[in-house]
């Protein structure tokens, strides 16, 4: 990934050190920068970049999100958070 933009994150349940979004040109572009992606940066034990942080293309995300309110996996407080982030333009 080709970092575009890049906000402090966390801490959370999982981690309290580093944790970072990121928003770029997806590491699988081939140079034409047609590919975006978005990536959740966490520190490993030795204080680097993990090697297993999560990068997705954008137009999976929201099918993600999607999937996962079906399944129940979101909280009516997770729920409550993206109506207002798409509704306090």
């Amino acid at each position: 990934m080709i970092t575009t933009y890049k906000e402090e994150y966390g801490p959370s349940q999982y981690n309290n050190t580093g944790e970072q979004l990121r928003i770029g040109w997806a590491s699988w572009d081939d140079n034409t920068f047609q590919y975006r992606s978005i990536k959740y940066v966490y520190l490993d034990t030795s204080g680097k970049i993990s090697r297993g942080c999560p990068e997705l293309p954008f137009d999976i995300l929201v099918d993600m999100v999607i999937a996962a309110n079906q399944q129940g996996e979101l909280s009516e407080g997770d729920i409550e958070k993206i109506k207002k982030a798409f509704t306090d333009k």
